[in-house]
Formats: C-alpha cells, sequence, structure tokens
C-alpha cells in the first residue's frame, strides 16, 4: 500500500509541474498588400506578429505567383515557420481566404481570413498602366487561430 500512495504522490507532483502554455487565440497582419500586373503576374506581401511567439516574429512574408492560379503549397513566411495557403483555391485578390499554419512549436495554430474587396480589404482596377489590380488592407488583420 505503501508503495502506490507514493506513486500517486510523484505522479501528482509531476503533473503539477507541467508549465501551462496560455495561448492567444490570434495573430496580427499588417502592411497587407496584392498587386496583379498586366502580365498576370502577381505578388502579395504582409508582416505576421504573433504573441504566442515573440522570438520568432514580426517576420514578412512574400510571394510571387501566375495571377489566376494558385502560388506553391509550399510557400512560407520569411522564417520559414508559417505555411502560407489559399483553401478556397485560385486567388482572386477581389475576394479570397488567406490561410496560416504555423510550422513548430508548442502551440498549434491554424488560421484563416476571408478577404473581400469593399471592406477594410480595398482594390482598385488599374492603377498605374503596369497594375492590373492593386489591392490593400486598411490597419492592422487579426486573425483567429
Amino acid at each position: 500500500m505503501k508503495f502506490n500512495a507514493v506513486s500517486l504522490l510523484m505522479a501528482a507532483g509531476a503533473a503539477l509541474a507541467v508549465p501551462i502554455v496560455e495561448r492567444d487565440n490570434s495573430i496580427q497582419i499588417s502592411d497587407f498588400w496584392a498587386r496583379a500586373s498586366a502580365g498576370s503576374s502577381a505578388s502579395m506581401h504582409f508582416v505576421v506578429t504573433d504573441p504566442n511567439y515573440p522570438e520568432d516574429t514580426p517576420t514578412d512574408c512574400n510571394l510571387i505567383w501566375t495571377y489566376g492560379s494558385s502560388p506553391k503549397e509550399s510557400a512560407r513566411c520569411n522564417n520559414s515557420q508559417y505555411f502560407i495557403h489559399f483553401p478556397d483555391g485560385a486567388v482572386d485578390f477581389n475576394q479570397f481566404t488567406l490561410g496560416l499554419e504555423r510550422v513548430s512549436g508548442p502551440i498549434s495554430e491554424n488560421g484563416h481570413a476571408l478577404l473581400t474587396s469593399g471592406t477594410e480589404w480595398s482594390c482598385v482596377d488599374n492603377p498605374e498602366s503596369s497594375v492590373q489590380l492593386s489591392c490593400s488592407y486598411d490597419g492592422v488583420l487579426s486573425m483567429p487561430v
């Protein structure tokens, strides 16, 4: 019986020693813009700040691909810790879903945000001779994860 009581006390002590990781439920996306050129090239830029991973962020995220198709599935932000994906398929800057997934770490994160022109996400047709469509986010986007 002594063995069982000691074992229970040791197990309880070990359970209490495990650190509790507090989690913030959103990441911040700033300096967010996208452009499509007349030659069908697309580019996108944004900065991710993640309160769950302050040592890894902020980090820039940059993409270049053919507009109307999906970017590479292996696209990541510059620090290599966030996959960038588009869950609804090929991107139309007027309306699309941006997804981010944390690659590693003790806190799992997988979020997405729908961007629709006419909201904080605004798009302008033909703002310059070589630019077919230019869009930007007014403010900081909070993406739930």
